[in-house]
């Protein structure tokens, strides 16, 4: 597993407590990824869209001592998370992540990747509200479609879904929130 690259640009000063309006956020960053084995993060482009979300099981336990069964206790058996980040650049890296590729030259040959692992990293850059970035260690896992052909005269976007893997610390990635300066 990759180490964590040092925390992002964390400016001095306290954030401010609620309710204050400079909490509102619209959110804006830099996403890069560095392979596993790999010395160095790549800029994956213009994200307009990174989406983390927890994933918890849960399993309910009932008694069944009266006439109406009741809740008595939720047991966890299950946590992770997941990132769902928005490319609307089209790079051969970019497709190679997608399709699982290797990359020779100019051609990426689909799905002969049966993982690729690493660490991706948001650095927020927005102008409104805290800047809040985010790092961990994931493996992408095939997801969504590439529109070759787009009917709506959109541009074309790579959707790329992505598994967190757990550090040794036991968390799911790592959240900076700092002041804007």
């Amino acid at each position: 597993m990759d180490t964590f690259p040092a925390s992002p640009d964390v400016r001095t000063g306290s954030l401010p407590t609620s309710p204050n309006i400079q909490n509102y956020h619209i959110g804006k960053g830099v996403v890069s990824f560095k392979e596993t084995g790999s010395s160095t993060f790549i800029d994956l482009g213009n994200a307009p869209s990174f989406q983390y979300t927890p994933k918890v099981t849960k399993k309910d336990h009932f008694s069944s001592r009266q006439g109406v069964k009741t809740k008595d206790f939720t047991a966890v058996t299950e946590i992770g998370a997941t990132i769902k980040v928005t490319l609307d650049e089209i790079t051969l890296e970019n497709l190679s992540i997608f399709a699982l590729g290797n990359v020779t030259g100019g051609t990426i040959t689909g799905l002969t990747k049966a993982e690729f692992n690493g660490t991706l990293q948001v650095i927020g850059t927005n102008d409104i509200g805290q800047h809040v970035s985010w790092v961990g260690s994931v493996s992408f896992v095939p997801a969504g479609d590439f529109a070759f052909i787009t009917d709506t005269d959109n541009f074309s976007t790579i959707v790329l879904e992505a598994e967190v893997q757990q550090a040794p610390d036991g968390s799911f990635g790592t959240w900076y929130v700092t002041t804007q300066t």
